[in-house]
């Protein structure tokens, strides 16, 4: 089952939307893609997706 998301994205809160902006704009990164980023990391680390990582090439690996 794919479940669809409205777009644009709802915000979260002014709070967490300041913190968004301000780490985005530390890190170079869109919102989106720091969003992309957070949720990417967070799922790896609680066994959601296989940690990938990148070799010289930069190509991405997963992690057995």
């Amino acid at each position: 089952m794919r479940i669809s998301f409205p777009s644009p994205a709802p915000t979260l809160g002014d709070d967490i939307e300041e913190a968004l902006r301000s780490v985005a704009q530390e890190l170079g990164y869109s919102r989106e893609q720091l969003l992309r980023v957070i949720v990417r990391e967070w799922l790896e680390q609680n066994a959601y997706l296989p940690v990938l990582d990148q070799n010289d090439e930069g190509e991405a690996d997963g992690n057995p």
